[in-house]
């Protein structure tokens, strides 16, 4: 199955792989992944796919559900309530975790302490999109025009506080570029706006605009990781346009409540290291433009500290705030 046909699952479970034995002890019951988004996206998508793997894996039935809502956290808290045994699972990252925490005053869960990481499940890059008939041929180009006339350029993003808008803060922050911020309902208006014209510049993680990238409607003029995408050979990163050490990634990884018994802990860590070894599992990641990044459950807790003090500076210094 293609993994643009996993993105209209709208299942709350997925089906249980035949074959597959009981891991000793756990699970013996249903697993519940929640995942704070809702249906038919990317990520939606990918928590369905490594949900088969771990059913693959175990004979046991693992049931993705989704609870959207309040820019991530719902879902999130609802686990960080849930009893700590391993059968509330959280599909957490960069916004339920690292980012929600500091723009929300009145919060029931910390993104930190309220959480026995898993394993990082996968990570994606952000691209700085013009339209393609934009006056913008590369980074530089729209980085002079910002500074020539701060204030004049603004930027799409999905909303107030969300992880394109903050991203671009970021950017700008690095730049010490002013523009202003046009923000949609949602990421379909705001690419809608790029394509009429109403906005200068978005940003956005490729999946979706890759399409439009190859048919000309789009123009990308920078990644935003270390290395250039394959999918976009010919787009530089940010660094190599000369912003030197700037980085930024959307990530996601899975989550238990605090507390979950490390036997359970490490038992799920080997489930995604597995899965995310499975040439299925990579082809699907990859044809979203996912890069699989299993790890420790400590190297996810250094990622979410790290990426949270990060996050935390800049919403403090352009003063988000959510309510």
């Amino acid at each position: 199955m293609k993994f643009s046909q996993y993105l209209g699952i709208g299942a709350l479970a997925v089906s249980i792989f035949n074959g597959g034995a009981h891991a000793a002890g756990y699970p013996e019951r249903p697993v519940t992944i929640v995942v704070p988004f809702a249906p038919g996206g990317a990520t939606d998508a990918s928590a369905r796919l490594l949900a088969q793997a771990f059913q693959k894996q175990s004979g046991a039935t693992f049931v993705v559900e989704n609870v959207a809502g309040a820019g991530t956290t719902i879902g999130a808290a609802k686990v960080a309530r849930a009893a700590a045994d391993g059968y509330t699972l959280l599909w957490g990252g960069l916004t339920s975790n690292a980012m929600a925490p500091h723009l929300y005053a009145k919060l029931s869960y910390d993104g930190i302490t309220s959480f026995s990481p898993i394993s990082l499940i996968a990570t994606q890059p952000y691209v700085l999109l013009v339209n393609a008939k934009s006056p913008f041929a590369k980074i530089g180009d729209l980085t002079t025009k910002a500074q020539a006339e701060p204030g004049k350029l603004n930027f799409a993003s999905p909303g107030e506080g969300s992880s394109p808008h903050l991203t671009t803060e970021l950017f700008l922050n690095a730049t010490r570029l002013s523009m202003q911020h046009v923000p949609y309902k949602g990421a379909a208006p705001a690419m809608s706006g790029l394509l009429a014209g109403d906005v200068d510049m978005m940003v956005d993680t490729p999946t979706a605009p890759l399409p439009m990238i190859k048919a000309g409607r789009l123009r990308a003029l920078a990644v935003t990781s270390k290395q250039r995408l394959p999918e976009l050979p010919e787009v530089p990163t940010v660094q190599e346009s000369g912003l030197a050490d700037f980085e930024a990634a959307t990530w996601f990884g899975l989550f238990a409540p605090r507390g979950t018994p490390p036997e359970v802990i490490a038992t799920l860590n080997r489930m995604a290291t597995t899965a995310l070894k499975e040439p299925a599992v990579l082809e699907q990641m990859k044809q979203a433009m996912f890069t699989p990044a299993p790890s420790t459950p400590e190297q996810l807790a250094e990622k979410v500290k790290s990426e949270s003090a990060k996050w935390s500076r800049i919403i403090k210094e352009k003063n988000i705030r959510l309510e």
